[in-house]
């Protein structure tokens, strides 16, 4: 009985010896929820889908800010134990219900969540001077059909392009180009990597007032003080040179194509992206 006790210890040992789940857990990091309806109205509209969700995770232990997008037609489990797409959950459960299936299926705890009208952002990124991105034949393609090559400051082709707010955040709807929904949140992390380094060099009262320009365009459930704790946080991490990382779900190989409803989804093994979520919060980022 002692040596079959023994054993199953020693075992135990080992397997949390080599094993991110027995890793020591981070707590120096925050995770914060970001919708973003990617409609064309000028004001938040309630019952909307949430083609854009992403958990910004500030970790002052290894000075880092994390983005994670989650991709919109990603099935999951909703408060009523049924099976949906992730990108409803707003629509109908509001951030409660979110914010509840996303700590169930990744094991985190969301501190609150805004939720964002996209048209809004486009003056907060001309304010920054704009982005350059390297742009393919597709997405060029893509950009001139969004905007039916109506703008002066239309991309002339591929290549690397100057972007004003609205030729970004056509950049950042493509669904057309690249491997479909995967491709479009990778645009969106670009810009707003880029975004994030533009925001390095600016004060903390500068940055406060990036955040009124577009407050207006925002609905959360954060408090007055929950709002400046995130963004004090979120300067500190940017003064101090954090990182930037991006993660998304599902990571490759954890998914099948299945439907919900009739409609195209994404059966996601969440157990197997919980666990390499938790493997990146929970470990520094390799050089």
């Amino acid at each position: 009985m002692l040596k079959r006790l023994f054993a199953i210890l020693l075992t135990a040992l080992l397997v949390c010896g080599f094993s991110a789940a027995c890793a020591q857990e981070n707590t120096g990091i925050k995770h914060y929820l970001l919708l973003g309806e990617d409609g064309y109205a000028d004001d938040i509209v309630d019952d909307a889908r949430t083609d854009t969700i992403v958990i910004v995770s500030l970790d002052e232990t290894y000075n880092r800010v994390i983005m994670t997008s989650v991709l919109r037609d990603s099935k999951i489990t909703n408060p009523k134990g049924n099976a949906t797409k992730a990108n409803l959950l707003y629509k109908y459960y509001g951030f409660e219900g979110v914010e509840a299936c996303l700590e169930r299926e990744l094991g985190i705890e969301i501190e609150g969540s805004v939720l964002v009208n996209f048209e809004n952002v486009k003056p907060v990124i001309d304010a920054l001077g704009g982005v350059d991105i390297v742009i393919d034949e597709n997405e060029f393609i893509a950009i001139r059909k969004i905007l039916r090559g109506r703008d002066p400051n239309m991309p002339e082709g591929p290549g690397l392009v100057h972007m004003t707010g609205r030729i970004a955040l056509a950049y950042m709807r493509d669904r057309s180009s690249g491997q479909g929904d995967f491709s479009r949140t990778e645009r969106q992390r670009k810009v707003v990597s880029q975004l994030f380094d533009k925001c390095r060099d600016l004060s903390l009262m500068e940055i406060v007032g990036v955040y009124n320009q577009i407050s207006d365009g925002l609905k959360m459930n954060l408090g007055a003080m929950d709002i400046l704790s995130a963004l004090k946080a979120g300067y500190g991490l940017v003064a101090g040179g954090a990182d930037f990382v991006e993660f998304h779900v599902p990571q490759k190989g954890t998914y099948y194509y299945g439907e919900v409803a009739g409609s195209s989804a994404l059966d996601v093994r969440w157990g197997t992206n919980k666990t390499r979520f938790h493997e990146l919060i929970n470990s520094p980022t390799e050089e």
